[in-house]
């Protein structure tokens, strides 16, 4: 039995929100799409997005159908997916030839159409990126009747999904041995300053660690358990280095990790091996780190 749609408003308008500090007022303070199922549905949904949005800063758009308002998330976090691929094969050139792809990339962002070039990590975490590109492939095959994937879209999210075991396996190269080593991992959430663990890419990073008999500890700011390991977290920052790690792995980019008091603590450990996973440390602090410590840095 079909629905009768004059009798009901139905309208799309797809998450945009920045997690973390800027989470309550991008609710506010960001731009919007929408689409109705008819005229007066999207009619509805601007009036009421209206008294919630910053329509002034921040005008609306109203998409023909709710189908096109569903692609546009899809394809938003998907063209996200694929330019993080994109670096992840650069990031693998630079330390192959012995660049520092942060210092190209800084160089390129000068352009105003480059300004969004992404930068190097070890992996994609969160709620979206992981998985919306491969809604949509499995839609196309599925509720279209096309044959074949997003195939450049599939391919980003498997790149982005052996993120952590590249990062796992560079350290394999540069450190040796991992059994019965003293790691400690510095943020377990997916993003920097969130405390969410979500699909974080950490998390394969710690499997790995363990499964090569690694004695693995985690600290982070936001998180007090980590629900998906069911493991308590020490927000004690000193408890963990009183443990003398000799692995130390930046792996959240908190904004605490970057501040001049921590890494000033990092350099009085005992002489240790730093892997700086996502670039979140200067140059200058990475040459005052080397005076003691062996640093590494992916993409670098």
């Amino acid at each position: 039995r079909k629905l009768n749609i004059n009798k009901f408003y139905l309208a799309h308008s797809y998450e945009r929100v920045m997690p973390g500090n800027e989470y309550f007022d991008s609710i506010i303070n960001y731009w919007r799409v929408y689409a109705g199922i008819n005229q007066k549905s999207a009619n509805k949904c601007e009036v009421f997005l209206s008294q919630v949005i910053n329509i002034a800063d921040y005008p609306l758009t109203c998409l023909s159908n709710t189908t096109a308002s569903e692609t546009g998330k899809l394809l938003e976090n998907s063209y996200r997916a694929v330019n993080i691929a994109f670096i992840e094969e650069w990031g693998r050139f630079a330390e192959d030839t012995g660049i520092d792809l942060y210092e190209v990339i800084d160089a390129i962002r000068k352009r105003p159409t480059h300004t969004n070039i992404r930068q190097p990590g070890f992996g994609v975490g969160g709620y979206c990126l992981t998985k919306d590109a491969l809604l949509a492939s499995w839609a196309r095959q599925n509720l279209t009747g096309k044959n074949g994937p997003l195939q450049q879209s599939e391919t980003a999210i498997n790149i982005n999904d052996q993120m952590p075991r590249y990062a796992f396996e560079f350290l394999q190269h540069h450190y040796g041995r991992l059994a019965n080593t003293n790691v400690l991992l510095l943020g377990v959430s997916y993003r920097g300053d969130v405390g969410d663990t979500r699909y974080t890419p950490v998390e394969n990073l710690y499997n790995f660690l363990t499964a090569a008999g690694s004695k693995v500890s985690c600290h982070d700011p936001y998180v007090k358990y980590w629900e998906e390991l069911s493991l308590s977290i020490d927000q004690n920052l000193a408890t963990h280095l009183q443990n003398l790690p000799e692995i130390v792995i930046i792996s959240t980019g908190h904004t605490l990790y970057r501040c001049k008091e921590t890494v000033v603590i990092l350099k009085e450990l005992q002489p240790s091996f730093i892997y700086d996973t996502i670039g979140l440390l200067s140059n200058d602090q990475i040459l005052m780190l080397k005076e003691k410590h062996t640093v590494k840095v992916l993409g670098r």
